[in-house]
């Protein structure tokens, strides 16, 4: 009588299988790396662009706070630059109008565009606009993607 010899193990066939399975299971996990890295950088610029506008605002707040006299309130030119002078460090003016590209956190590597607005049509209640984005140089048209609003009303004290 011959004894029966059953082998346990798997065929070629169902290693590959498996090997297959395995591959396409890791390759859909790495592929969601790609889009959460790009997501946690814009998440990082959104936050140095929302740092910036705090900062720049809270410290024109600071600057209206400070002005007391009504004929100076009421100078639009000259509160313009009041309102905006040295707000990010001793010495460095945020400028309104135009485009301007700044270093921000000051001493840091990374440049921020921005563009500020003040509106002093309404001689009690001054609104300022701040448009800020990523980068230095603006490539053609700007489309800002973070934008931050404030209103300064006089106080007289």
């Amino acid at each position: 009588m011959k004894a029966v010899c059953h082998k346990a193990g798997f065929t070629l066939v169902e290693v590959c299988l498996a090997v297959l399975v395995i591959g396409i299971g890791l390759l859909s996990v790495f592929s969601l790396f790609p889009s959460g890295l790009r997501a946690v950088e814009d998440d990082k610029n959104d936050t140095r662009c929302g740092l910036f506008a705090e900062t720049v605002l809270n410290g024109m707040r600071g600057n209206a706070a400070s002005i007391t006299n009504w004929d100076d309130w009421c100078d639009g030119a000259g509160t313009v630059a009041d309102l905006s002078a040295n707000v990010l460090a001793t010495g460095v003016d945020v400028k309104t109008g135009a485009v301007f590209g700044v270093i921000f956190p000051v001493g840091g590597e990374e440049w921020l565009r921005y563009k500020l607005t003040i509106n002093t049509a309404n001689s009690n209640r001054y609104g300022a606009l701040l448009e800020v984005d990523d980068g230095q140089y603006p490539a053609g048209m700007i489309a800002y993607t973070n934008k931050f609003y404030t209103e300064f009303s006089y106080t007289g004290k």
